[in-house]
């Protein structure tokens, strides 16, 4: 995801802002710029496209000043170019800002702007940022209650720096959302503001990050912080231990907890700069197939293990659905053992986080040496032996170190990684046109904020764990596209809870599982409201008639379906081909929270590694 970089202090301001975007390089990004403030009151903004060497080669002699904020772009609205780049002002050039995150009706708010008779000149959502503080401003009250204002009107999940001309000592921090954070920084007179950790540590090791709804005013002798109702908020500067792990794991008791709530992040890191809107594409870089190569293929099969797989499951729907092309996915360790048919026209898709899977090379190494297919993989760490295995041919996830043993933030991102290939693959063989693709990649889009609010529902686990902790048997159940993710939560509930637990196809209920059916037995069935809804709910009701206890997972607002459930989790309405990505935030908190009241080691579960580099 794009980086942010804030100074107000002494010092001069540029060189700093400069050294912090370099130290967010690997977040990825398409275009970089800064915004420094100078004693007398002049702004002075440098921002290129391309890398952070093209713009320091750009800036002739140092801004002079000592308040500023910068930023590393993806693009999302826009094309790549200097125009576009960040930071972004006002029509008066009064308000200046940086953004991440995704402002998911900015169409709306350009329209709102432009009866207002204030044209924007960029192609990004970010525009409407400034304009609409500004706009705020003239309309009477201050820069704080214009800058809540703007927030209160801005859709998914967003977090703003932004500076003025007005108050030419202070920096403002805006956040909505866990999709994109914000992370003060105390220094003795000085204070920064940054995206992540790396940009502040070699300045001062006391943070504070930004919670959901918060605004911070920030100077050079500190800040002061509100909540979204205006009430102040304690600081309350936390110390951070320079231990690298420490500081990875930072408030949260495990790692598997904080990589469940990092995938708002993840999910936008993992789709910035490839998925954009205007015009509808797709671009994925390492990806080596121009559109001829990609029209020839008349087949796609994704392989994969454990989580991956299931993943796999998924993406065969998404290539079906979105690339409008036959196929299928396959166990990474069973695939050679059935010796299959391929050849050059079937392009071969593994997924392994780690890159290191010995299964999963081993199939990619088969189709290399007796098919000769073309190959991809989606993975996590540039570099890895199954990137080698492609030439280069991957979709890098972008979601940093995944340390728990159970893989949440890699599985979403893996999820998000196959439907931007699907959607590649759909705009260069004409299956998806200008409005299919754009609705295509605008429910993608969609998907941080998405999981946002699934996370915000998280403390209610903790009482369904407590309830049912003692359970030694679980079901899931679900239909479609959403079956994979009934697996992929039973092995998550099997991996960290210990708790023997399957998923199964809803309809397979009465083929055999519905025989295990009683109190004892919990199921949990994911039941949105789609094509398959009244499908579900009569299994349902077979589990309830037999004495069973129903863990629903089902639509917002299903009032039926929560009054019939033991537990309902309620999902946002969301198209269904993006809606795994949000029921799997359930089936992941389920699974925490059991392992949790069990008292069982969750980020090391027995047993188990991280890769598996045996057969």
């Amino acid at each position: 995801m794009c980086g942010i970089i804030g100074y107000v202090g002494s010092q001069a301001a540029g060189p700093i802002l400069l050294e912090g975007l370099h130290r967010l390089e690997y977040r990825g990004y398409d275009s970089s710029g800064i915004a420094v403030l100078n004693h007398a009151g002049v702004l002075a903004i440098h921002k290129r496209a391309g890398k952070l060497a093209d713009l320091t080669a750009s800036i002739e002699e140092s801004p002079d000043g000592c308040i500023g904020l910068g930023h590393t772009r993806w693009a999302t609205h826009g094309a790549v170019t200097d125009r576009n780049a960040h930071p972004h002002t006002s029509s008066a050039s009064d308000v200046v800002v940086v953004h991440n995150g995704i402002v998911e009706n900015f169409r709306e708010l350009r329209s709102r702007l432009q009866r207002s008779g204030i044209e924007t000149v960029t192609q990004t959502d970010t525009e409407v940022i400034p304009q609409l503080i500004s706009l705020y401003q003239q309309e009477g009250g201050d820069f704080l209650t214009a800058l809540r204002r703007t927030m209160a009107v801005l859709h998914g999940g967003n977090a703003i720096v932004a500076l003025t001309q007005a108050r030419p000592d202070h920096l403002y921090v805006a956040r909505n959302g866990h999709a994109g954070g914000v992370v003060l920084g105390f220094g003795e007179g000085e204070m920064f503001v940054a995206s992540d950790l790396p940009a502040l540590l070699p300045h001062t090791t006391r943070i504070r990050h930004l919670a959901d709804g918060e605004i911070a005013a920030v100077t050079a002798e500190g800040a002061r912080i509100w909540d979204r109702s205006g009430a102040t908020v304690p600081l309350e500067p936390l110390q951070v231990d320079l231990d690298p792990v420490a500081a990875m794991k930072g408030q949260y008791r495990h790692f598997m907890l904080k990589e469940i709530m990092e995938q708002p992040r993840t999910l936008s890191d993992t789709i910035r700069g490839r998925a954009r809107i205007d015009p509808p594409s797709v671009e994925l870089a390492d990806l080596p197939m121009d559109d001829e190569a990609l029209r020839a293929l008349r087949r796609v099969l994704i392989v994969g293990m454990g989580s991956s797989l299931h993943a796999a499951m998924i993406g065969r729907t998404y290539m079906e659905r979105l690339a409008g092309i036959p196929a299928d996915f396959d166990n990474a360790s069973e695939f050679r053992s059935r010796e299959p048919l391929l050849g050059p026209e079937t392009l071969v898709v593994s997924i392994s986080q780690s890159g290191e899977t010995v299964d999963t090379l081993a199939a990619m190494q088969h189709v290399a040496e007796i098919w000769k297919a073309p190959q991809v993989t989606v993975c996590n760490v540039e570099g890895a032996q199954s990137t080698r295995i492609t030439d280069g041919a991957a979709i890098y996830l972008r979601c940093g170190p995944e340390v728990g043993v159970a893989s949440t933030k890699c599985f979403t991102a893996s999820l998000a990684a196959l439907y931007l290939l699907a959607c590649r693959i759909g705009i260069a063989r004409g299956h998806l046109d200008g409005p299919t693709a754009e609705h295509a990649i605008e429910c993608l889009l969609a998907t941080p904020s998405i999981v946002d609010r699934m996370l915000e529902q998280r403390e209610a686990y903790e009482a369904l764990a407590a309830r049912f902790a003692e359970a030694e048997h679980m079901l899931y159940i679900a239909r479609g596209i959403q079956y994979p993710i009934a697996m992929e939560g039973a092995l998550k509930c099997k991996e960290i809870s210990y708790i023997h637990a399957e998923g199964y196809p809803a309809g397979e209920l009465k083929h055999g599982p519905i025989a295990l059916i009683d109190r004892r037995v919990p199921v949990v069935a994911i039941a949105l409201r789609d094509a398959l809804y009244e499908k579900l709910v009569s299994n349902i009701q077979q589990v309830q008639a037999r004495g069973g206890t129903v863990f629903a997972i089902g639509s917002e607002g299903d009032e039926q379906l929560a009054a019939g459930a033991a537990f309902f989790a309620p999902v946002p309405e969301s198209d269904p081909l993006v809606a795994p990505l949000a029921t799997a935030i359930s089936a992941q908190l389920i699974a925490y929270y059991l392992a949790l009241a069990r008292g069982a080691d969750i980020d090391q579960p027995r047993h188990l590694a991280k890769t598996v580099t045996v057969e």
